[in-house]
């Protein structure tokens, strides 16, 4: 008996394998989707907290490092964020819009995004199974074998959308590596991106759970390579939040050079030195303390001014301008004590994968083998964080799926 031939095999029920099948099935494609875990979306469901930052009203080619990116600049054309938003409220995922620009599950629950996305694809006609792990991929008669451990089943084009190394058990394990290595695709080296940082014990030790704008520098052989701003939270063995997450794959990358580190400016929001309430007449008789307690959280001051070599009852009237250099300094640029980043375990994201110049234009279709596409993170795209990594999963889910419908039915 003939072996059933699908129009379109996805392999992995992450973020983009779910849009795709939705998209797909909805283009009128016969669609399987393999997810080799239990569930799908598992990665969904941690994502923003638990919360979900689906999008980002603000959203642009500059929030990607991309090895390519006029591709990424048509694909992100592909699928905007009023469509995204459109999307998940069509599917019963209300929105909520933040200041930051991001776009939460109006519920705060991820779990209500995943769902809406696996109604999507059921509904629209997608067959879903679980547990079924694809061990390869083999050509046979213009179509595809996509070969498990124990079934095989057929299509006449198959989507990866397996993920990259991050939150492995969430099974993401880089087998859409192995899968495009198959046919000779390239994959631009990995590492993990938007992770905390460990620090080894020091006067920050203290001052977990504090939080406080900042202004991070990224140096290496003594220049300036990157700056941003955002909240850092101090953490019981480092530091986390927004702005060292970001930071933390393009440290990566520079890590090994001489002089590399990271300063952080706490007081991002004063011009110049920002010194001047070091100066002023009136606060001659204050304390060192009160004074910097006035603009940073008291643990943090006293951490800083102690960091500085004074002693935080010291009155300003008593500081030599040597002291107070070293305190302004400290203040405005601070080496933090770090260690490294931590792994793929606690990465939001993988930074590399398959090669986006590999891959043709705005349809992700592979240029070394015909009917084989990637989407998401298996491919070399990474954004900053904020709900810019969920996206690419959605824009180039469907690019791809718009593209394998125009020419399965052509």
């Amino acid at each position: 008996m003939k072996k059933h031939t699908y129009d379109l095999i996805i392999i992995g029920a992450g973020a983009a394998g779910l849009m795709a099948a939705a998209e797909a099935s909805h283009l009128g494609l016969d669609v399987l989707v393999l997810e080799g875990q239990r569930e799908p979306g598992l990665k969904i469901l941690i994502s923003g907290g638990g919360r979900c930052n689906v999008t980002n009203a603000r959203l642009g080619e500059k929030d990607y490092s991309a090895g390519c990116p006029h591709i990424l600049r048509h694909v992100l054309k592909t699928f905007t964020p009023a469509q995204a938003v459109d999307f998940f409220e069509r599917w019963g995922a209300p929105l909520a819009l933040q200041e930051t620009g991001e776009f939460f599950s109006a519920d705060d629950k991820a779990r209500t995004v995943r769902d809406a996305l696996v109604r999507a694809a059921l509904e629209s006609g997608a067959h879903m199974t679980y547990n079924w792990r694809v061990n390869a991929l083999a050509l046979q008669d213009a179509a595809f074998n996509v070969i498990g451990q124990e079934h095989i089943e057929c299509a006449r084009a198959v989507l990866v959308t397996t993920g990259g190394l991050s939150y492995p058990a969430t099974g993401s394990d880089g087998a859409g590596y192995v899968l495009a290595g198959m046919f000779g695709h390239k994959i631009v080296p990995t590492r993990p991106a938007l992770t905390p940082f460990l620090a080894p014990d020091s006067i920050f030790s203290n001052l977990a759970g504090i939080v406080v704008p900042v202004r991070l520098s990224l140096w290496a052989e003594g220049r300036k390579l990157r700056s941003l701003e955002g909240p850092l939270l101090f953490t019981h063995n480092g530091f986390s939040g927004p702005a060292p997450m970001e930071m933390s794959g393009h440290w990566s990358v520079v890590k090994a050079k001489p002089g590399c580190g990271i300063s952080a400016d706490f007081m991002p929001q004063m011009k110049g030195d920002g010194i001047e309430f070091l100066l002023a007449p009136t606060s001659l008789k204050r304390s060192v303390k009160n004074i910097v307690s006035q603009f940073l959280p008291e643990r943090l001051a006293i951490a800083l001014i102690e960091s500085a070599g004074l002693d935080p009852r010291l009155f300003l009237g008593e500081m030599s301008q040597k002291e107070k250099k070293a305190l302004a300094g400290m203040l405005r640029g601070c080496v933090l004590p770090i260690q490294e980043a931590m792994g793929y375990d606690k990465a939001e994201v993988t930074a590399g994968g398959v090669d986006l110049n590999e891959l043709k234009g705005a349809t992700l279709e592979s240029r070394l083998q015909e009917n084989l596409y990637f989407a998401g993170e298996v491919v070399d795209v990474d954004g900053r964080i904020g709900g810019f990594n969920l996206h690419w999963a959605w824009a180039s889910a469907m690019a791809a799926a718009r593209a394998i419908a125009k020419k399965v039915k052509a």
